[in-house]
């Protein structure tokens, strides 16, 4: 075009294209190649002058070669056109009158002028940025310049609306106008602009990255080059490795020179993400849908927008980093309300209501609706395990509540995620709750969580003063009614020493009367199930329910409790087994991950149910669980349960000093006020038993039954205080009023199914009869418990039934049940009971294995030599697998010999199996 303007006819063209297209890059390199010369009137618009009246015309006459007096001349017009404009209020009214028509034509003269001598370039770049007075002068001329030795070149980004719309109507209008559009670079372009930059580094994979992130935008692709030339040389680039400083300030210009409304949509589309559409766009920046496909549209072109959303995430990172603190509060905000009013899930809207620390105003009373929407979302999120998440919605929405009631709620629900990881941290951010229950309104359902808060971390006077407030109130029917009932049987078998000391009259807290709500029926029926088994009335009925509710409910902030207290229930009904596979269960729930408070808590009844079991290992690994998954402040007053079965665990397997280093440990003295405290001084007197001091461990195991007796709840499955009374007073010589508290026990015992309890309860009978009794009242003890599945008192009572052979001069049965006690001891890891046995290498059986040969059973010359084998590992205690593992032999050929050794011998199972003599070798391996 400009070497065509020597035919004496103008020339107009327009370059557009998206905003880091390379227009300026391309109109700068068609001037600097220019084979003819040509006189060039050029001008740079910018946003920044865009109010500057003929700041444009100025810029174009300002480079020309004009002599003074011509200078001068354009000066004093350039001068008064500028005034005339800045009379001008509107710029709609910018036309060309009488006087700036004066003042355009003395100027076009001068172009004129200087075509006569050589062709005129008149270049404006960046044309949407001029001010509309010199848009209006440039029209001037080019009505005028189909006739002058001129060409025209004005370079223009793709924009939603011009700020002068005439002048692109008018260029539109003429059919000399000449367009030139550039598009965004094919693959080979881009690498052709990386080998330029790059060099031999731009393999085929970097293009491929640029291609997939830039979408082929020049001013992009020139920055990703950039950010990749700081890389070390040979690393792998990936799309998203590769961006840095320049690529994020590179789609930040990008964005701009597209204007604002395209800067704010492609704000808008980073901050939706996935929920992006062109109508939540719209409705956020409160434009129609058309308006908002154009902008998504101008976008598009740009390279930064594919499908809907950004190209590639990397794009979307660079957006939202160089989006202002305070714009992007704002915008949240707005895309929350929208996301409302639009019916989006709760979790949804509150992601951008928590998005910042105050994205709206909370006394303005159109954000009301804030509250509720924040406090659902904490609720689903809890649910889900997302406990950050839960907690950030609840601390916005405790930001934004007004009332105190609804602040005090809010923090209940604060103090009950937090107790996950810290009941301690939980109670001191109820602290605003205590104080508003003490002294301002009184609300029965906070109260309730407060006491439960409060009793655990032994801050009883308080919890005190909230129920004595809550005995005062009314009752009746309602949730209030309801919560003071739960909360009174809760505390009948949890801290029976405070429920106690509330009211004279007990009876309101014992109540028949059920919730009123469905959500604490699981809490009620587990509560009523744990008094029912601690008073000695629970049917199988109700320990079937618990198991049910046990199968059917995750553990949540809203079962953990019930479902703690259906394990309870179920240890204490000596049914360890069930509870320990429930424990197992629940602690394998991926939910418990970030509820360490939660997993002590289970581990603290795993560990309960595996010593009861006699599965002392998984005891011992469940207790230190206990202990280390939570710090003994947190603990509290519910200490006791833990540190006992710790205890009690290291004297089962024969480490007492560390049970010694464990009950040296402080406790608080508000922890003998709930279940706790009774298991914390059974274990230490047991542990007094076991470093002879009976009369110690007498008093503690009466003041246990003196409390159980007090608080209705005098199980024997719970602590069995007179069997241990019974051993103290046996040790100390009592022996009438120890058979008086044994025989009290199995009465007690007698009338359900003979379980655990009963199995220990006849094993303390045998230790307190007379010798000659003792065999038969531990006979009866081994059958209950191998039948209840308690290894420990299992080889307990086997190692008792040797001492009491012992003591009547049975020596073969002696040693017939020592070897059954000891294969039973090491089964279990009970080395407490080993250190009771005759050690090894000591005593007949010594001198006859030193002999080379082993014990066979009585009238061993029937039996085969396999046979024989077979018979003495049975009655030594061997299971038929170890047999068949010890000989080399399947377990079918095992059963087999027995079954012929039984015949032989005219015995029906193996525990009637005779004590190997020792005078028959038998050869075994």
């Amino acid at each position: 075009m400009f070497s065509d303007v020597d035919g004496g006819r103008g020339r107009i063209v327009v370059v557009s294209g998206p905003a880091g297209s390379g227009r300026t890059a391309l109109l700068r390199e068609a001037v600097d190649g220019l084979a003819v010369p040509v006189t060039l009137l050029s001008a740079h618009c910018s946003r920044a002058e865009q109010n500057l009246p003929l700041g444009v015309i100025r810029q174009l006459f300002t480079g020309a070669a004009l002599g003074p007096e011509r200078a001068r001349h354009v000066a004093d017009l350039l001068r008064r056109g500028a005034q005339q404009a800045e009379a001008v209020a509107d710029e709609e009214s910018a036309h060309i009158g009488p006087a700036d028509a004066a003042v355009a034509e003395e100027l076009w003269s001068v172009v004129v002028e200087i075509s006569a001598r050589t062709p005129v370039g008149i270049v404006v770049d960046d044309i949407r940025h001029a001010d509309a007075h010199s848009l209006a002068y440039l029209l001037y001329f080019i009505r005028r310049s189909h006739t002058v030795r001129t060409a025209m070149v004005f370079v223009e980004s793709d924009e939603m609306l011009p700020v002068y719309p005439l002048f692109q109507d008018e260029l539109h209008q003429r059919t000399d106008v000449h367009y030139i559009r550039l598009s965004l670079l094919s693959r080979a372009g881009i690498s052709a602009i990386l080998r330029e930059r790059l060099g031999h580094g731009n393999s085929s994979s970097v293009v491929d990255s640029c291609a997939e992130v830039t979408g082929g935008n020049p001013l992009l692709v020139r920055a990703f080059a950039a950010d990749v030339e700081s890389i070390a040389p040979g690393t792998p680039v990936s799309a998203g490795e590769a961006v840095g400083d320049a690529f994020r300030q590179a789609v930040t210009l990008c964005l701009r020179r597209s204007g604002a409304e395209a800067l704010e949509a492609a704000r808008v589309l980073a901050l939706l993400g996935d929920r992006a559409s062109p109508a939540l766009v719209g409705r956020t920046l409160d434009i129609g849908p058309r308006t908002a496909d154009r902008l998504l549209a101008l976008l598009r072109s740009t390279g930064l927008v594919a499908d809907g959303g950004f190209r590639h995430p990397a794009v979307r990172a660079a957006v939202l980093a160089q989006t202002p603190e305070a714009v992007r509060t704002g915008l949240e905000s707005r895309i929350a309300r929208v996301l409302y009013d639009s019916g989006a899930p709760s979790p949804a809207v509150a992601a951008f209501l928590t998005a910042a620390p105050a994205p709206f105003d909370v006394a303005d009373e159109r954000w009301r609706w804030a509250v509720p929407v924040l406090r659902d979302a904490a609720e689903l999120a809890a649910a889900e395990n997302r406990v950050p998440q839960a907690t950030a919605y609840l601390e916005q929405a405790h930001r934004a509540a007004s009332g105190g009631c609804e602040r005090s709620a809010i923090l209940v629900a604060l103090a009950r995620l937090q107790r996950r990881s810290s009941p301690r941290a939980a109670l001191r951010r109820l602290d605003p709750v205590v104080a508003h229950l003490t002294s301002g309104r009184f609300d029965a359902a906070h109260a309730a969580v407060m006491v439960r808060c409060l009793l655990q971390d032994g801050r009883h006077d308080e919890a005190r003063e909230l129920l004595r407030r809550l005995d005062e109130t009314d009752g009746g029917r309602g949730p209030a009614a309801a919560s003071k009932r739960l909360l009174g049987l809760w505390l009948s078998v949890s801290y029976p020493g405070v429920a106690r000391g509330l009211s004279a009259d007990a009876a309101p807290w014992q109540s028949a009367r059920g919730p009123e709500s469905d959500g604490d029926a699981l809490r009620w029926r587990a509560t009523r199930l744990l008094a029912s088994v601690l008073g000695g009335a629970a049917d199988e009925r109700s320990i079937q329910e618990a198991e049910q509710a046990l199968r059917i409910y995750h553990v949540t902030e809203h079962t953990l409790e019930p479902l703690t207290l259906a394990l309870s229930a179920l240890v204490y009904a000596d049914r360890a087994g069930t509870a320990s596979a429930w424990c197992s269960a629940l602690l394998a729930e991926a939910g418990l991950a970030h509820a360490p408070a939660w997993r002590a808590q289970l581990s603290s009844l795993a560990a309960q149910a595996a010593l009861r079991q006699g599965m002392l290992p998984d005891a011992e690994r469940y207790a230190a669980a206990a202990l280390s998954g939570m710090t003994a402040g947190d603990w509290g007053a519910e200490i006791g349960a833990p540190l006992a079965t710790a205890v009690l665990t290291h004297l089962a397997v024969g480490r007492p000093d560390d049970a010694g280093t464990l009950l040296q440990r402080p406790v608080p003295a508000e922890m003998h006020d709930g279940r706790g405290g009774l298991h914390y001084r059974y274990a230490r007197g047991r542990y007094c038993l076991h470093t002879s001091r009976p009369h110690a461990a007498l008093r503690d195991f009466l003041d246990c039954g003196v409390l159980m007796q007090r608080w209705r709840m005098d199980a024997p499955g719970l602590v069995p205080w007179r069997s241990g009374a019974a051993e103290a007073l046996a040790r100390i010589g009592e022996t009438v009023r120890a058979r008086r508290l044994v025989a009290e026990e199995l009465d007690m015992l007698r009338a359900g199914t003979p379980g655990r309890s009963y199995g220990v309860a006849l094993r303390t009978l045998a230790a307190v009869s007379r010798p000659e009794q003792r065999p038969e009242i531990l006979k009866e003890a081994v059958d209950v418990l191998r039948a209840c599945g308690d290894r420990y008192e299992l080889a307990a009572t086997l190692v008792d039934i040797a001492d009491a052979h012992e003591a009547l001069g049975e020596s073969k049965r002696a040693r017939y049940a020592a070897r059954r006690a000891r294969g039973a001891a090491e089964s279990c890891g009970a080395h407490g009971l080993l250190a009771r046995l005759r050690p090894p290498g000591t005593g007949p059986a010594a001198s006859e294995a030193a002999a080379g040969g082993e014990p066979a059973l009585p009238g061993g010359a029937e039996l085969s030599t396999a046979e024989g084998k077979v018979a003495a590992l049975a009655a030594m205690g061997y299971s038929n697998r170890d047999i068949g593992r010890k000989l080399h032999i399947t377990v079918s050929t095992v059963e087999q010999h027995l079954t012929r050794v039984y015949r032989k011998l005219n015995v029906s199972r193996r525990q009637d199996l005779p004590a190997p003599d020792p005078r028959l070798p038998v050869a075994l391996l």
